[in-house]
C-alpha cells in the first residue's frame, strides 16, 4: 500500500486538488443561495390590485355647487360592501407592499393619451357641448353651449406621485393610497355617456361596455421604488378598462349612482 501512495503521490495530489476544489465551489454557492434568501426576507413587493370606480351621479346633472364624488374598492375583494362605502372627492386606489422588506422612494406615475381620448369623444359631442383648451394652464375646459353655469375641467397632464416609504406585510400599515388621475375617469365615462346617450336623467340600460372594442387609450401605470439597500425596482401596470351598470332596470336612473368603471389588470 505505502508502495502504492508512493508510485501514485502526484496523481493522488492531483485528484486531492480537484476534491478541495470542487467542495470550495459548493461552499461558494452555498453561501450565494444564503445570502439570496436573507436578501430576499428585505425585499419589498409593490402591488396595485384591479379595481372599480364609479361617481355619484350624472355630471350633466351636477347642481350649481356639488362636485362629482368617487368611490373606489377592489375588484376582487368581496369582504367589503360596496354599498356601505362613502363616496370622497378624490378617487383613491390602493398601494400595497407585499415583501417583507421596506419600500422607499416610491414614485408612481400614470401615462394616459388625453388628446386621443379627446378628440374620440369630441366625434361622438352634440352641437351643445364643446371642448375649449386652455395652452398656457394645460387644461380642457368641456362645456354646454346652451348653460353658462354648466363647465367640467380637465387637466391635460398628469403629475408623478411620490411616496417616502411603505412599511413591509408584516407591519399592520404596509399600504398607502394615491389618487387616480380625474382625467382618465372623466375622459372614460365622457365617452361612455355620449356614445349611449347617457346625458338627460333617464336613459336605456347599456349592460356592458368595452372600451377596448372602440380602440380608446389605455392608462398605463408605472411604478418605481427602492429596497433598504438602494436597490432599484420597476413594474408597469397595463390596464383593460369595462364599464358595467350598477342597476338592473331597463331604464337607468342617471340622477343617482349608474354604473362603474372596471380597472383590470392585463
Amino acid at each position: 500500500m505505502i508502495e502504492f501512495l508512493l508510485k501514485y503521490k502526484e496523481l493522488i495530489i492531483i485528484f486531492s486538488g480537484i476534491g478541495t476544489f470542487i467542495s470550495a465551489l459548493i461552499a461558494i454557492f452555498t453561501l450565494n443561495e444564503v445570502k439570496k434568501q436573507r436578501l430576499s426576507l428585505y425585499q419589498p413587493d409593490i402591488l396595485i390590485k384591479s379595481f372599480v370606480v364609479s361617481i355619484s351621479k350624472n355630471p350633466f346633472l351636477l347642481g350649481k355647487d356639488e362636485l362629482i364624488e368617487y368611490k373606489v374598492s377592489n375588484w376582487n375583494d368581496y369582504s367589503n360592501k360596496d354599498c356601505q362605502k362613502e363616496y370622497e372627492v378624490y378617487p383613491r386606489y390602493k398601494v400595497e407592499n407585499l415583501g417583507l422588506g421596506i419600500a422607499k422612494n416610491i414614485k408612481c406615475e400614470w401615462q394616459f393619451d388625453t388628446k386621443k381620448a379627446i378628440k374620440l369623444i369630441e366625434e361622438l359631442l352634440t352641437d351643445n357641448y364643446l371642448f375649449i383648451y386652455n395652452k398656457p394652464t394645460h387644461y380642457y375646459f368641456f362645456k354646454n353651449v346652451n348653460d353658462d353655469e354648466f363647465q367640467c375641467s380637465i387637466q391635460e397632464e398628469i403629475d408623478q406621485q411620490n411616496i417616502d416609504y411603505i412599511s413591509p406585510i408584516n407591519i399592520q400599515e404596509h399600504n398607502h393610497f394615491h389618487s387616480i388621475p380625474e382625467v382618465i375617469i372623466l375622459n372614460h365615462y365622457l365617452f361612455l355617456m355620449f356614445k349611449n346617450n347617457l346625458i338627460e336623467k333617464e336613459a336605456a340600460n347599456f349592460y356592458l361596455f368595452d372600451f377596448k372594442d372602440l380602440k380608446f387609450p389605455k392608462p398605463i401605470l408605472k411604478v418605481e421604488y427602492r429596497d433598504i439597500n438602494n436597490k432599484k425596482y420597476q413594474v408597469e401596470y397595463k390596464f383593460r378598462i369595462t364599464a358595467g351598470v350598477t342597476q338592473i332596470d331597463e331604464v337607468l336612473d342617471l340622477t343617482k349612482e349608474f354604473a362603474c368603471l372596471q380597472f383590470e389588470l392585463e
